[in-house]
């Protein structure tokens, strides 16, 4: 079984309820931004290190590896400068060692992963965006996105462009955590969702002064 997850933003609680549903995966791959908004940077990344998860990273990740938060709305920029100043230097190390896109053979399988487009690591690929000229990029069997925090599943005749929502913050109108598990061999490709303690993670952002809007969206799947 391969999962997809994406979009954590230092969710530790969330992470690690579709970590355990997701079980024992084969492969578990993630489309990127690990950090940003909540208040867990650090036992996020132990996570997925832990759990040998091949990553990308996104574009939170970036701002905080290069400290540049320019591209960012205050209070994206607000909590990347907070987890750049909470992240041990390892963990700091480790996301300068992740690359921006991946290629991957999974049972005789190509799968691309990118955060935002395979032409634009910072483009927002949206369901009514995701046409079939994606696909002929790198000609993989699968294509998997991340940045929106929309979950979708499009499949053409050469391919498949799956986008397994937010771990840590979806935005589709569903509070809950959003992962993807992938049966290849028989053409599945299912979007799953699960519940987690958000109450946990509100309180988190207000003891570490992060803005509130933060903890409040999460209620709301925004």
């Amino acid at each position: 079984m391969l999962a997809l997850i994406s979009d954590i933003h230092g969710n530790l609680p969330a992470l690690k309820v579709v970590l355990e549903e997701i079980g024992e995966a084969d492969l578990i791959l993630c489309a990127g931004d690990v950090v940003g908004y909540n208040p867990w940077p650090n036992e996020v990344i132990w996570e997925i290190r832990k759990r040998d998860i091949q990553c990308i990273r996104g574009n939170h990740d970036r701002a905080v590896i290069y400290d540049d938060y320019s591209r960012f709305n205050t209070y994206a920029a607000m909590a990347g400068a907070w987890t750049r100043s909470v992240l041990t230097r390892v963990n700091l190390e480790y996301l300068y060692s992740l690359k921006d896109s991946m290629l991957v053979e999974y049972e005789g399988r190509r799968i691309a992963v990118h955060h935002g487009a395979p032409f634009d690591e910072d483009y927002y690929v949206y369901p009514e965006d995701a046409g079939e000229s994606l696909l002929r990029y790198e000609n993989p069997d699968m294509l998997v996105l991340g940045h929106t925090h929309v979950p979708f599943v499009k499949k053409f005749e050469n391919g498949v462009i799956i986008n397994p929502g937010s771990v840590g913050q979806p935005r589709d109108g569903d509070p809950r955590a959003s992962f993807a598990i992938v049966d290849l061999d028989n053409g599945v490709y299912e979007i799953r969702r699960v519940e987690y303690p958000i109450d946990e993670v509100y309180n988190a952002i207000i003891e570490n002064d992060l803005p509130p809007i933060l903890g409040e969206r999460l209620y709301l799947g925004y």
